[in-house]
């Protein structure tokens, strides 16, 4: 058995070891966090990153309808100027073109366009007016289309449609029947040509799918997606 002399002696060895190890301890467990901390920079010395963009300022979607005239009662005002403010922020060269070939929006009985001494009128109904905000601005487009069709038609003979506020005489019935068609096939292919731009537009502006559906999905001679029902051919 070892002698407690020689013990003693090897423990009295380890002993300046034991605390330089203590010390080493300490000194990174205090002192060394707080000097390898993250620090903050000063707000000076902060890295600067570049600001967001501003938001480009809307498009003032009221002054560009305010060119069209609506006329009806103010909760139909209120709705147009919805559904045409839907085609202005979804497509300007389509709410341009709308706008050329359409200068009054009407509520009446019967849906249709015709023009009223000389200026393109979009004639819609409480039924149509009353659907959803896409849908009345499709039914908007689809009247505009078939002015579009009249007045190609017409400038032919030398009539444009006149500026706002002036007149030139020429009516036809909201009736689609009454327009000068040279025959039944031309009639159904400009109503054809007016319900793909309609549903061109319900789909920019949001329609629902059963809405496109049902412009898309209409029979050649079913005119009550872009009118009102059934008209006679004579009327």
């Amino acid at each position: 058995m070892e002698p407690d002399f020689f013990r003693t002696r090897r423990l009295l060895a380890l002993l300046p070891l034991a605390a330089l190890t203590a010390g080493v301890f300490w000194y990174v467990r205090g002192r060394g966090t707080e000097e390898y901390a993250v620090k903050e920079l000063p707000a000076e010395n902060a890295p600067v990153f570049p600001a967001a963009e501003e938001a480009a300022p809307a498009r003032d979607a009221a002054e560009a309808v305010s060119a069209l005239q609506i006329q009806g009662s103010p909760e139909f005002r209120g709705r147009v100027t919805g559904a045409l403010k839907l085609i202005w922020m979804a497509d300007r060269d389509t709410f341009l073109f709308i706008k050329k070939y359409i200068y009054i929006v009407r509520s009446e009985d019967k849906t249709g366009f015709y023009p009223d001494v000389g200026q393109p009128v979009a004639a819609v109904s409480g039924a149509h007016a009353s659907r959803s905000l896409p849908w009345l601005a499709g039914i908007i487009a689809h009247q505009a289309f078939h002015s579009y069709l009249k007045f190609a038609s017409v400038k032919k003979k030398n009539f444009t449609p006149p500026p706002p506020g002036t007149e030139k005489p020429l009516r036809v019935e909201a009736n689609p029947m009454a327009l000068e068609f040279t025959g039944l096939a031309a009639m159904l292919d400009a109503e054809r040509k007016a319900s793909e731009f309609q549903a061109k537009v319900l789909s920019m502006t949001g329609a629902s799918r059963s809405e496109v559906r049902e412009v898309e999905k209409r029979g050649p001679r079913d005119f009550s997606t872009g009118h009102d029902g059934n008209y006679a051919a004579k009327p």
